[in-house]
């Protein structure tokens, strides 16, 4: 008797089950390439830091850029609309330095993708700086191995320390960066009532710095061979004051030196001591002139005022004395290399 056997139903179960596992191998594929995404924590800005206001990195048009403080793996790569000025690997974070107004940056890896066109809040300003954390992608955790249990009888024993004998830790203020040295070249205008007199600065600084200055109206006095007179234009030793012609002539120089000194963002305050003379002579119907003592001042010249720097210019306002009795107004307007 001969007997015959069917297969469809072994040939259905078959295709079942290469079905399943192809379904399961998909799966894991879409589920291993959804672990692989990287995404953003946070971003924010940093108001105490001050590392971008300190050591700022210009652009292409010298403006000051914004800085990111990036939390997360090395081998990440960033571009932005405006591009990046500068790339800085530090200890735990990269550093990158872009333009002023840039609203959107795009994160890539080489092996776990790209994040595109990541919008910030609002746009970035210049010498602030921000914080941007990076989440690394969720990876298939691996079966723990249980430890190998070890029979030995062991005591545990706790030692506890008097707490006068734990070291205490010194707080150690961090030390400012130097700022890049600059060159200032300001010359300058005095004023006093009708009088005028021109000069120049000249500045070396960093956060602090030293200056020269030299002020003069450019003229000279004829010699009085050491007579003088008073405002009312009598001698010494004189009732009666001589016949003048009305005519006067006067001169004035200055010359000082001292420190100048960034107090907040780009406002300077300045200071210096030197030598300054003014001097005042009158002509008598006779031909001489006679120094008047009390329009006339010499000795210790004093001056202080402040300074704007904007980018590549210096805009300098104050005022300087000599002997206490003679003032003038000084403006500057120059450069800064």
């Amino acid at each position: 008797m001969n007997v015959s056997i069917s297969t469809p139903n072994v040939e259905t179960n078959l295709l079942n089950a290469k079905r399943f596992v192809l379904t399961t191998a998909i799966l894991l594929v879409f589920s291993a390439m959804h672990a692989q995404r990287f995404s953003v924590q946070s971003f924010r800005q940093l108001p105490n830091d001050i590392s971008a206001y300190i050591q700022p990195v210009k652009d292409l048009n010298d403006e000051a850029c914004a800085l990111i403080k990036i939390v997360g793996s090395r081998d990440f790569v960033f571009s932005t609309p405006l591009g990046v000025v500068k790339r800085k690997n530090d200890v735990g974070e990269t550093w990158i330095y872009v333009p002023r107004g840039t609203t959107q940056i795009t994160i890539k890896h080489p092996q776990w993708g790209v994040l595109r066109d990541y919008r910030f809040p609002s746009p970035l300003e210049s010498r602030l700086t921000y914080e941007l954390v990076l989440n690394a992608p969720v990876t298939m955790p691996r079966k723990r191995i249980p430890p190998i249990e070890n029979t030995a009888v062991s005591y545990l024993r706790t030692y506890e320390l008097p707490l006068q004998q734990l070291p205490t830790p010194e707080w150690q203020r961090p030390r400012r960066p130097k700022e890049k040295a600059a060159w200032l070249i300001i010359p300058s205008i005095g004023f006093h009532r009708q009088e005028v007199a021109g000069g120049i600065r000249l500045a070396w600084m960093r956060r602090h710095g030293i200056y020269l200055h030299v002020l003069s109206d450019f003229r000279t006095t004829p010699d009085t061979n050491g007579q003088e007179c008073d405002k009312n234009g009598l001698l010494a030793g004189s009732d009666l004051p001589p016949y003048y012609t009305g005519k006067t002539e006067k001169s004035y120089y200055a010359f000082t030196a001292g420190g100048i000194h960034r107090i907040i963002g780009n406002f300077c305050l300045y200071e210096g001591i030197g030598y300054g003379t003014r001097t005042v002579v009158w002509q008598t119907d006779e031909g001489t002139y006679l120094r008047n003592s009390d329009y006339s001042s010499q000795g210790l010249a004093a001056e202080a005022g402040a300074m704007l720097r904007l980018r590549k210019l210096a805009f300098s306002v104050g005022a300087i004395t000599t002997d206490g009795k003679y003032w003038m107004v000084n403006l500057g307007l120059g450069i800064r290399l």
